[in-house]
């Protein structure tokens, strides 16, 4: 198969590992000079992951470009495994170059996925879009384009796919490309909705952070990021959780129709996602602190020198997962009529913390919605968004 994967970072260097032994792997890299970078390090060797049981694949793309003529013309597959905020401007390149009928995967989609990918790729009206919940695997780079570590795979992903009618065709043949079982979101509202890195990377950041004064600290002192759950960032986290789940139950009382089954509590969702790798699964601190998949994972810092730190608060954690997470569910929330007053609070501390001004007053009205996937920002109405996620996909089970 001829497979365009977008990106360079941990995602992307698995994925060359991964598919680049069985699959003509063209790798587009248009950020900086990530394509040299990569093509110094990987064209001839390939990239390596290793397993926890010490199991390896390694693989090495047949192209790596920032042509995207180049990188699109023949290609069957698009795997984006790029920032969400990199998706729009790498489809907008991409798609007058792209075959009719190309199948577009976002790992993972983040939210709102499907109303940008659906005008970028306006052009393209045969597409199938498919978007992951989350990646497959937790997994670092460790040695830039050369070798990764995958530390922990997942039982299962859950995945939406546009046009509906093909999603056991396309479920069914990622599971086989990627090796890591899929399960079907009954549309991409659900699969907006059930983002967990939405609640874990801003919840947390907020946690480890909101109390920061500014002061450098020993860059020893930093802190896990995952082993780094205390009491009370638990507590925001199950706030943040029981506020999507509120949501979803709010919309379905507003259109019945509607399956957010694949939307699980973040409890749940974790022990289901790592089952087997978590220690003491008994509360949602716990299983933070006892996931094997996330051990030793330290928290984003900025290192000034002299071996002291700041807090990254332009890490993806804030970067991506506000604007391209949380703050959609707080506008869909907005729609429904619904208060998110933990949703605010977290969102609140990080506009203020990435310099963004995305609430104003408490409503999803900043200058920034702009450059954000909430659904203000494209002009949907509620009376839009139900009949459309209605219309996503077929009641579970999917296959």
């Amino acid at each position: 198969m001829n497979i365009t994967l977008c990106g360079a970072g941990n995602a992307a260097q698995t994925l060359i590992a991964l598919l680049g032994e069985a699959h003509q792997v063209t790798v587009f890299a248009p950020l900086a000079d990530e394509a040299d970078r990569l093509r110094a390090t990987s064209s001839t060797h390939g990239v390596t992951a290793i397993f926890q049981d010490s199991s390896m694949h390694s693989g090495r793309p047949c192209r790596i470009t920032r042509n995207p003529h180049e990188a699109a013309r023949e290609a069957e597959l698009v795997l984006l495994a790029t920032p969400a905020f990199a998706h729009e401007p790498v489809l907008a390149a991409l798609a007058p170059h792209l075959p009719e009928g190309v199948w577009i995967v976002a790992l993972p989609a983040r939210s709102g996925f499907d109303w940008m990918a659906r005008r970028a790729v306006a052009c393209l009206p045969q597409a199938t879009l498919i978007g992951l919940q989350t990646l497959p695997w937790a997994c670092r780079v460790r040695a830039w384009g050369r070798q990764v570590e995958v530390l922990g795979v997942k039982t299962t992903v859950g995945a939406a796919v546009w046009p509906p009618e093909r999603c056991t065709e396309a479920l069914d043949r990622m599971e086989i490309l990627l090796g890591a079982p899929l399960s079907p979101c009954a549309g991409f509202l659900a699969l907006t909705l059930a983002n967990t890195g939405q609640l874990i990377h801003p919840g947390i950041m907020y946690g480890l952070f909101h109390r920061w004064n500014g002061a450098p600290f020993p860059c020893e002192q930093a802190p896990l990021f995952y082993g780094g759950v205390d009491e009370l960032t638990a507590e925001v986290l199950q706030a943040l959780s029981d506020e999507v789940q509120h949501l979803c139950q709010t919309l379905a009382r507003l259109n019945p129709t509607l399956d957010f089954r694949c939307v699980e509590p973040l409890a749940q969702w974790i022990r289901h996602a790592y089952a087997g790798q978590i220690d003491d699964p008994t509360s949602l601190h716990s299983a933070f602190r006892t996931n094997r998949a996330y051990a030793g994972l330290q928290a984003p810092v900025q290192r000034l020198g002299d071996g002291q730190c700041i807090p990254d608060f332009t890490h993806r954690y804030l970067s991506e997962d506000v604007p391209f997470g949380l703050l959609v569910s707080k506008g869909i929330a907005e729609l429904a009529g619904m208060a998110t007053p933990t949703m605010d609070r977290v969102i609140e501390w990080a506009q203020e913390r990435l310099g963004r001004v995305y609430l104003v007053e408490g409503r999803v009205a900043g200058p920034d919605v702009a450059h954000s996937r909430a659904p203000q920002r494209f002009g949907i109405k509620l009376d839009d968004l139900l009949p459309v996620a209605a219309a996503h996909g077929p009641p579970l089970p999917g296959r």
